[in-house]
This record gives structure tokens, C-alpha cells and sequence, in this order.
């Protein structure tokens, strides 16, 4: 009964940069009516992998039913960066699938890199697959033309670009509920046919200020 109201947001992560903050999830309404309850304890509502548009633990009124059994993480330091290593096998059963998420952050902190892996045995095809990276609704964002990466805008005007290899980036609707449920946009990473991981980079960049009239 603890986890009546537990999430299937397994290996999701979030990124505040100061006090701007950049890559959320979607947040909870356990007060809610089920659907929509539901849809925010989705893997979908997550910054995280999803393996094709199925929850990496299943959802019951009561709680969890399937759900990952094994969950590894190791994280390392070393001059100042950090490195996390992740696993979990919620979609064993189904797809025998595990998941590897492997995150560096730079000494600096504008250097977020990361690769997400799906493993499957050896005859089997991997799965289509998607990785979400929502956004704070202060965050602006637009879509390269070439759809090769996504540049975001903080409150404070600091920029940031996600890019990505293996996949095409995309730009969707999200929805964020810090408080009041506020509409939102999140990063679609989606992988390309026959793909097995995505990298990934989210790094600050400098944006063009708003133009002044000339003299």
C-alpha cells in the first residue's frame, strides 16, 4: 500500500542550473481523478527512456504491479566531474529489455553529456524507443531546422542547446506541475530505426540578446 501513489519514472533525473530550473518532470495530482493521476505517474511524464509507449512499471489503482527488480547505480568523482552509471530491467518482461543510462557533468556544470542504452538478446530487435527531457515552463525553447538539436532559453536568459546522435529531435507539448498546472514543452529524443543508443549533450551556449533600434 506504500505505493499507491509510486511513479514508473525509473532512472529519470532533473537539472536546475542556479536557481533557474531547466529539465523537470512532470510532477504528481494524487488528488486527481485516476486518468489524470495516471498519466502523470507514466513513464512518458518522466526524463527518462521510454520503451516502446510502455511504462517501465505497471501502474494499478493500488500501487505497482510489474516493475524493475533489479536497479543498479555508481556513481565516481574525479577532479571535480561527476559520472552516474544506471540500470534497470523494468522491461524484462515483455521485451527482455534492460535500460543503461550513463551521465558526466564537467567541473564547470555546463557540460551535461549523457547515453542511453536498450539491450536486448542477441535475436531479438530492439524496440522503438524515445528519450523525454521536460522542460520548466519558464524555459523557452525552439527546434533547429534541421532537427538536429533544440536550443533553450532560462528566465535569466542564459541559453542552452540538447543535440543528440541516433536520434531526431523533436519538440512536444508538456505540462508541469509544480503548484497550479502550468503548460510546459518538453525535448523528444527519438531514436532512429535500428538504433540501440542515443548521445546526447545538454551544454550552455551564448544567445543573441534582443535587438536595439539603431541610432
Amino acid at each position: 500500500g506504500a505505493d499507491r501513489f509510486a511513479h514508473a519514472g525509473t532512472l529519470a533525473f532533473e537539472m536546475s542550473v542556479g536557481r533557474d530550473r531547466l529539465i523537470v518532470n512532470c510532477g504528481a495530482a494524487p488528488a486527481a481523478e485516476e486518468a489524470w493521476r495516471d498519466a502523470l505517474r507514466a513513464t512518458a511524464a518522466h526524463s527518462t527512456l521510454v520503451l516502446s509507449d510502455t511504462n517501465s512499471s505497471e501502474l494499478r489503482p493500488d500501487g505497482l504491479g510489474r516493475r524493475p527488480e533489479q536497479v543498479e547505480t555508481a556513481r565516481h568523482e574525479a577532479a571535480g566531474a561527476q559520472w552516474l552509471e544506471a540500470s534497470h530491467d523494468g522491461w524484462r518482461r515483455g521485451f527482455g529489455a534492460l535500460h543503461r543510462r550513463r551521465l558526466y557533468l564537467a567541473e564547470s556544470g555546463d557540460d551535461l553529456r549523457g547515453e542511453d542504452m536498450v539491450e536486448v538478446p542477441g535475436d531479438v530487435a530492439v524496440p522503438g524507443f524515445a528519450i523525454r527531457f521536460h522542460l520548466h515552463p519558464g524555459v523557452s525553447a525552439s527546434l533547429l531546422q534541421d532537427e538536429s538539436a533544440a536550443l533553450l532559453r532560462l528566465p535569466s536568459g542564459i541559453g542552452w542547446k540538447i543535440r543528440a546522435k541516433g536520434a531526431r529531435v523533436a519538440l512536444e507539448d508538456s505540462v508541469y506541475l509544480g503548484g497550479e498546472p502550468r503548460r510546459s514543452n518538453q525535448v523528444v529524443l527519438i531514436a532512429e530505426e535500428g538504433e540501440a543508443s542515443i548521445q546526447w549533450a545538454i551544454t550552455r551556449v551564448s544567445m543573441p540578446g534582443p535587438a536595439t533600434p539603431e541610432e
